[in-house]
């Protein structure tokens, strides 16, 4: 999905919601519950305006799936996106998958996040696990498990795969 620099118009929410993980595949991967239904907000960046993401979660809720989508005018903009989330995260000792181009970051954030960011066209992909998620209360840091990296990889891979 592509907007031009002169369009007067932006794709709708439910158009942009169609990029982003369906429950069917949360479901499948472990995730039964929706923690954030679809959304799609203005960033406030004339470069990139939208932007739509969901979340789920697992039966304990102890572990979020997120996919969200950054929906950009230029690829500039996109790569400007990508390239602020490179400085604001750390890296990770695992790669993302091959199949996500040589654009794809695999990053952490403080508390025991973790995320795959990638280029698609105009757009910036992105999906986290984040884990130990204590109602209101810090995040204590942990390393991901081999389980949570093989879901997180697995959905970038399925995310990737959407028409957008």
């Amino acid at each position: 999905m592509q907007i031009t620099v002169s369009a007067s118009t932006v794709p709708s929410s439910k158009s942009l919601a169609k990029d982003l993980l369906s429950s069917s595949y949360a479901k499948k991967a472990g995730f039964t519950k929706v923690a954030e239904k679809a959304t799609t907000l203005k960033t406030g960046h004339t470069s990139c305006p939208l932007d739509a993401e969901e979340a789920f979660e697992n039966a304990s809720a102890k572990l979020t799936l997120d996919s969200e989508v950054v929906l950009c005018s230029t690829s500039q903009g996109a790569a400007t996106i990508l390239s602020g989330a490179r400085s604001a995260t750390s890296t990770t000792s695992a790669s993302p998958p091959k199949q996500l181009g040589s654009s794809a970051i695999e990053r952490s954030s403080p508390g025991s996040i973790y995320q795959i960011y990638w280029l698609r066209g105009q757009t910036v992909e992105l999906v986290e696990i984040a884990s130990d998620l204590p109602a209101g209360g810090a995040r204590s840091h942990r390393a991901i498990t081999s389980v949570e990296q093989r879901v997180l990889a697995s959905a970038a891979l399925e995310q990737d795969r959407l028409p957008g």
